[in-house]
């Protein structure tokens, strides 16, 4: 009976490992990578003169070691933990203990304005709120954009910069939402008392934004995926 068990549990972390691999088997061809404390391996990419993970944060953890008090899996699935990485509210996005590894934090609202002059956005665009940005140059960062009803893409311009964004969703009010819709990105940058800067990339066949990168300010108690920049 234990020799059955054993080559249960052989199979189940075969297959985990396989599905995780199947998962991010084009990221893992990148070279660079960051491991946080608590062993987790980040793929990183080089994009103009910034460094970047190419992955949503996955820790539970600040780099003091105490825990971070929101950190949850999208549908609490723990299938999603590797593809998506985990959604933060922004209290602890901005905590200075740093949920981001040692040498890293997380990406404020000018690192993402110099990632977007970087990838071909406007002067005139980047200072902007709202949906911007010409020439299709969100799907430079989209790990996949397929072409939709109203709309073809450059596939070739697909994930060009190797940043992989995935539409991990959000967590609010403890729900689940838009998942599959949206990525939502935290930045470090506050902006009001109650509210703070992100960035959203649209997914769904029928947003006409699909090619466009939204930046504008978010109620601090959502929960959206954190990526992280080396600290220069």
């Amino acid at each position: 009976m234990k020799k059955l068990f054993l080559s249960i549990g052989v199979t189940m972390v075969l297959a985990a490992t396989s599905s995780a691999n199947d998962i991010n088997s084009a990221l893992n061809t990148l070279e660079g990578n960051v491991q946080d404390n608590e062993g987790n391996v980040y793929r990183t990419v080089q994009i103009g003169d910034q460094v970047w993970m190419a992955e949503n944060l996955r820790s539970t953890k600040y780099q003091d070691g105490s825990k971070i008090k929101t950190a949850a899996i999208p549908k609490d699935d723990d299938s999603n933990l590797l593809k998506y990485g985990r959604l933060y509210d922004w209290h602890d996005v901005a905590d200075e203990r740093n949920l981001c590894p040692e040498g890293w934090r997380v990406a404020t609202d000018e690192d993402w304005k110099e990632l977007e002059r970087t990838i071909g956005m406007s002067e005139e665009d980047i200072g902007k709120d709202g949906w911007r940005g010409d020439n299709d140059i969100a799907i430079q960062l989209k790990e996949s954009q397929p072409d939709s009803l109203f709309k073809s893409f450059d596939q070739s311009q697909v994930n060009k910069q190797n940043f992989f964004a995935r539409p991990a969703g959000v967590k609010w009010k403890g729900f689940y939402i838009t998942q599959g819709v949206y990525t939502e990105f935290w930045t470090g940058t506050k902006a009001k008392d109650d509210k703070a800067f992100i960035r959203t990339l649209a997914y769904s066949w029928w947003n006409p934004h699909k090619g466009e990168i939204r930046r504008t300010t978010s109620s601090k108690d959502y929960m959206f995926s954190v990526r992280c920049i080396k600290v220069e």
